[in-house]
């Protein structure tokens, strides 16, 4: 009875994905706009898209089979703890600049960190996703996961260059899902791409350096 009501969840999801696509695409638009002020509430909006997309990603389908996006599961529930983190950790900084938009410098060391998570853990999880799931697109998917968890990182403990990495996995995050029709999720995903180069332009003009 279990199974039966979790598939019939799935296939409820499935068949409102456009509905879905589109809640994720407004709450996702909003939640990049914020983030560009650096203004606090994005958090909750990043909750709410990665909600949504962990849904889509789930209830995948690829004709009648159950094809979830394993990757894009596992990085919206990362998102979601991530925007936890970065809630407390912006209450912090915000006090710390004065209510200004605060950047904390990207150490040398950290950064060195951050390159050798992408080159380790990018073949690493491709190869998981390839010989272990039924992920369609799993080099692609691998990559642009490894780098949405550092982006995510980065972006909340407030480091610009952030920015950068969001750029590279949009990118083929837009790849992935246009492989699949979901053309809202990819308009969305193209949509940050242009909010991260506002974004940056905006911190790196406005910003406040504070020391973390």
């Amino acid at each position: 009875m279990n199974l039966l009501f979790i598939e019939g969840v799935l296939r409820w999801l499935s068949a409102n994905n456009s509905w879905i696509q589109i809640i994720s695409l407004v709450c996702g638009v909003t939640y990049m706009l914020l983030q560009v002020f650096q203004n606090k509430y994005m958090w909750y909006f990043s909750i709410m898209v990665s909600t949504a997309a962990f849904l889509i990603a789930i209830s995948n389908h690829e004709g009648s089979a159950w094809a979830p996006l394993w990757a894009q599961v596992a990085l919206n529930i990362y998102l979601i703890i991530i925007a936890i983190v970065g809630i407390f950790k912006w209450r912090k900084l915000e006090g710390e600049s004065g209510g200004k938009l605060h950047i904390v410098p990207l150490s040398r060391k950290r950064l060195v960190i951050v390159l050798a998570i992408l080159v380790a853990g990018a073949p690493l999880l491709s190869l998981v996703l390839k010989n272990f799931t039924s992920d369609p697109a799993p080099w692609i998917d691998g990559t642009s996961l490894v780098l949405s968890l550092v982006a995510a990182w980065l972006l909340s403990q407030s480091h610009i260059e952030q920015y950068l990495f969001w750029i590279v996995a949009n990118i083929l995050i837009i790849t992935v899902y246009a492989t699949q029709a979901k053309w809202f999720m990819a308009i969305m995903y193209l949509v940050y791409i242009v909010f991260c180069i506002i974004g940056f332009i905006n911190w790196k003009k406005n910003g406040v350096i504070v020391e973390s």
